[in-house]
């Protein structure tokens, strides 16, 4: 998978934040090494989940875990 295809796949990221329709609700972009962006890409689709989804339970588990 090279830069473009993950680029386009990852496409409307925008560099601040962006409050959605929903309370409480905050859209950040995201900028990754290219390789990190395709490793992501592929952990999600194997687990058949967006990467959305993906980074929602990293970042949950990480704050879980904070005292």
């Amino acid at each position: 998978m090279n830069s473009t295809t993950i680029a386009s796949m990852m496409s409307g990221s925008r560099s601040e934040p962006r409050h959605g329709e929903s309370e409480g609700v905050v859209e950040i972009g995201l900028l990754l090494p290219a390789q990190r962006a395709a490793d992501l890409l592929r952990l999600a689709r194997d687990r058949h989940e967006s990467v959305g989804q993906v980074l929602r339970k990293l970042i949950d588990r990480e704050l879980a875990q904070r005292p």
